[in-house]
């Protein structure tokens, strides 16, 4: 879906998606309102928005929704780019938006569809609930983690670091995505950029875990659930 209340840019976008495979625009937004219709009509995976829009920026647009699509931010300024990726957009792009960087914002896009939804798709079978493991795209290939090689997980932008007890693999996920994968225990988020295995602790020191000689700080709102669940 688009947002934008320009209808060039509009134009511009629906003419370099029709150009990817695979990709259907299903609705062209003026406004938020109309927006907000979009998303009821259809499912929609991904929204290309505007920022600077009349009466409801695409900024406050994206902060109403409980359960966003992913995002790109479209827009003739650069200076809401920080507030952009704040809010876990997948890219920003700054018009007039060339082909070539729009192709770029489309790979970010297809690889966090990929990693969205804890499915292995060879052979179409959904990841088994309760499982004692996971799976992350790395590259082109599904990577089985088990919950118990895990030290912890560091996120890095677009990415996430995970830890285990043999190696280091990079993730092509947020860190909230895996967050919402995973949903289950020894694995907890203890920080906005931390989640740790708590069968890996080996000390706390006051707002700091130790885990495999790294120091680890605790989110002040993740103390109190983190302390419950370790009996501390």
């Amino acid at each position: 879906m688009i947002v934008d209340d320009e209808p060039l840019a509009r134009d511009i976008l629906q003419t370099y998606i029709a150009r990817i495979p695979g990709w259907e625009l299903k609705k062209s937004c003026i406004n938020a309102v109309e927006a907000y219709e979009g998303l009821h009509q259809f499912t929609i995976d991904v929204i290309f928005l505007d920022i600077q829009m009349p009466v409801v920026t695409g900024i406050d647009f994206l902060r109403s929704l409980k359960k966003p699509p992913l995002v790109v931010f479209t827009t003739a300024y650069a200076d809401h780019a920080v507030t952009g990726f704040e809010l876990n957009a997948v890219d920003y792009l700054v018009k007039p938006i060339v082909f070539e960087r729009f192709q770029q914002a489309i790979e970010k896009v297809n690889a966090r569809l990929a990693v969205s939804e804890p499915v292995i798709k060879d052979p179409e079978q959904k990841q088994v609930q309760g499982a004692d493991y996971f799976f992350i795209k790395q590259d082109s290939r599904l990577v089985k983690i088990n919950y118990n090689e895990v030290l912890y997980m560091e996120a890095q932008r677009d990415y996430t670091y995970i830890y285990l007890k043999d190696r280091k693999i990079l993730a092509s996920m947020h860190l909230k995505a895996l967050e919402e994968l995973i949903q289950s225990l020894p694995l907890f988020r203890v920080q906005r950029s931390y989640i740790v295995n708590l069968d890996a602790i080996k000390a706390i020191n006051g707002n700091v875990l130790e885990i495999a000689g790294k120091e680890i700080p605790i989110g002040a709102s993740y103390k109190e659930e983190l302390f419950r669940l370790l009996r501390v």
